[in-house]
């Protein structure tokens, strides 16, 4: 029992410490989408769904591709 919290917490503390940066982006995302939908025309409000999308998904391949050039560095 004591092990399978241990992972929890050890997993949970990784994603805040070590995805940080990906975490406040990912709120970042948020805001400006938030933004865009609260001052923006119908159209655009609509659509304010795929520009999260879009958002995180850049958030996502920047991050990892950090983490690649990282750990190239790393070995090499």
């Amino acid at each position: 029992m004591f092990s399978v919290l241990r992972a929890i917490w050890d997993n949970t503390y990784g994603l805040l410490v070590d995805d940080g940066q990906l975490a406040v982006g990912a709120i970042a995302a948020l805001a400006i989408t938030w933004l865009i939908a609260a001052s923006s025309s119908e159209a655009l409000r609509e659509n304010a769904g795929w520009v999260l999308l879009v958002l995180v998904l850049a958030l996502v391949i920047a991050n990892l591709y950090r983490a690649g050039h990282n750990a190239r560095r790393r070995t090499g």
